[in-house]
């Protein structure tokens, strides 16, 4: 029986080395998206002859994302992002803005464990904002966007994400937190 019994603990070790997950995926396709809040740096701040009396900078914001990782340090990333919507008062009048932008990033990442990993990335968008008010305006930007956030493999082909990101002339932040699927 004495070695059956170490048969077993033999087999349990392997099992439960077995059970580590090691779900990093060196290449391939993913895609997910994300829910956050987004807040316009510079809306609340208006020309000096201009009365604000009420602003709401900060939103709900959401995102989907697709991309293609070439090995475990680069890839590429797809993005389309609703960063929410603006609203004030000036001068009596109330405004609002909405913004949204698709883009295409370098991803940069750096694997701590199998699991967890950190991720940098920078690209260009194409953020169209919408402001009405006494009348409205649309305004077209391309612009640099860059951002930082973790990933947590939980499943083979599943990842948690955080992410902190921000557009370069619009001054918009979001913070978010989503989900990755990796073919």
């Amino acid at each position: 029986m004495r070695s059956g019994g170490k048969a077993l603990a033999v087999a349990a070790c392997a099992g439960i080395a077995c059970w580590q997950p090691s779900f990093a995926q060196e290449t391939g396709f993913y895609a997910g998206g994300a829910l956050g809040q987004a807040k316009l740096k510079e809306w609340c701040s208006v020309s000096s002859s201009a009365v604000l009396t009420a602003c709401e900078d900060t939103d709900t914001a959401w995102k989907i994302l697709g991309g293609y990782r070439f090995n475990r340090y680069f890839g590429l990333e797809a993005t389309y992002i609703d960063w929410g919507k603006t609203t004030g008062t000036v001068n009596g009048i109330n405004v609002s803005a909405e913004q949204t932008s698709l883009g295409i990033a370098a991803v940069g990442s750096f694997d701590f464990t199998p699991q967890f990993s950190a991720f940098g990335k920078a690209g260009y968008l194409s953020t169209e904002q919408e402001t009405r008010g006494a009348s409205t305006r649309k305004r077209d930007q391309t612009e640099l966007h860059y951002g930082l956030g973790v990933r947590f493999a939980f499943a083979p082909r599943w990842a948690a994400r955080a992410e902190w990101e921000r557009t370069d002339e619009l001054k918009v932040e979001m913070l978010s937190i989503g989900a990755e699927y990796r073919f």
